[in-house]
């Protein structure tokens, strides 16, 4: 952590650029941790183009199939690997408000610069309950939160723009990750805290109309991204020419890049997301064939994604110059 408690806000302001983008973990033949494999992801994730930090602990890492001491044995090595040269966001959510706290202080004793945490994800909610349980965590860590706005049905909670702005009288809150796959939910957590946390998201096309439409309030930065990983290579660095526009000023070249990003996630992720879900196996599967470890693959309860549906994304890799014609499958 580089700043001072209850500086999170103006830190996250200051600091962030770029993508703070997701990582995936690889399982070795026993399935434990391939620590290995995990400290070439971090090295090859922070050089793809555009990449200005990592998002640890995210749906994609599989978080909820690791115990506590596997989330804090990646936690030491992810940001041991990263070793300062770029900010790293540990997800700390959990049911738990007891497990989000030892899960933070964690992060914090090892280097991270925030912390995300969800609502919880599981059990009867409440608005009121919710609330209570932010105030519950925030009161006994001090390290700054991202807290997530999501209306994908993984999560199955919309913490909507009046809840986040109950949650501003918490000095560590720092920002708001929003994921609601919709301009006018956007827009409406943009116009009711925007003016005082940031106001994120995870896609080029909500960052780039953040940017047009509220250039005073919109960050310089997303977190929680999977493309710069997915749709580019570092020969063909689609998301690193996306963001170097869009902060330059240029929003005509921005919105082409856009284009052909949009274009590539379609046919491999935002099917998915339509449908109000992660394919997190077959998103790894892809991030295999593009230069990541993921050893032998998923823990339960994921499964193998269909070949069928892998077969359908190579295809879509092959025709977008992102894997050779003569990759095997």
């Amino acid at each position: 952590m580089r700043y001072a408690a209850g500086e999170a806000r103006d830190w996250v302001r200051a600091t962030l650029s770029g993508y703070v983008t997701i990582l995936y973990t690889p399982f070795d033949a026993e399935g434990g941790i391939d620590e290995a494999g995990l400290r070439h992801n971090v090295r090859e994730t922070l050089a793809r183009p555009g990449v200005g930090g990592l998002s640890v602990h995210s749906l994609h890492q599989e978080f909820w199939a690791l115990t506590l001491a596997e989330r804090k044995r990646v936690t030491e090595i992810v940001l041991d690997e990263a070793g300062g040269r770029a900010p790293v966001v540990i997800g700390c959510s959990d049911p738990a408000a007891a497990n989000v706290i030892e899960l933070a202080r964690h992060a914090q004793a090892a280097g991270a610069d925030l912390v995300m945490v969800w609502p919880p994800y599981y059990g009867p909610r409440s608005a009121a309950g919710v609330r209570a349980f932010y105030e519950h965590v925030a009161a006994r860590t001090d390290i700054g939160m991202v807290v997530y706005a999501t209306t994908l049905g993984e999560l199955g909670y919309y913490l909507d723009p009046e809840q986040v702005a109950g949650l501003l009288h918490l000095p560590n809150v720092g920002a708001v990750q929003d994921t609601t796959l919709n301009f006018a939910s956007y827009a409406r957590m943009m116009e009711r805290v925007g003016d005082r946390i940031a106001v994120s998201t995870s896609l080029e096309e909500y960052f780039l109309f953040g940017r047009l439409t509220y250039p005073e309030r919109a960050p310089r930065f997303m977190i929680g991204s999977s493309r710069p990983v997915l749709c580019q290579t570092p020969a063909q660095p689609h998301c690193g020419r996306f963001i170097d526009a869009a902060l330059g000023g240029d929003y005509a070249a921005a919105a082409a890049h856009l284009r052909t990003i949009s274009a590539i996630a379609s046919r491999l992720q935002s099917r998915y997301f339509a449908q109000g879900f992660h394919h997190v196996a077959l998103f790894k599967a892809i991030a295999g064939r593009l230069g990541m470890r993921i050893g032998v693959g998923w823990r339960p309860a994921l499964s193998p994604p269909d070949v069928r549906d892998v077969d359908e994304c190579v295809t879509v890799l092959r025709e977008a110059g992102l894997l050779d014609a003569t990759a095997g499958r």
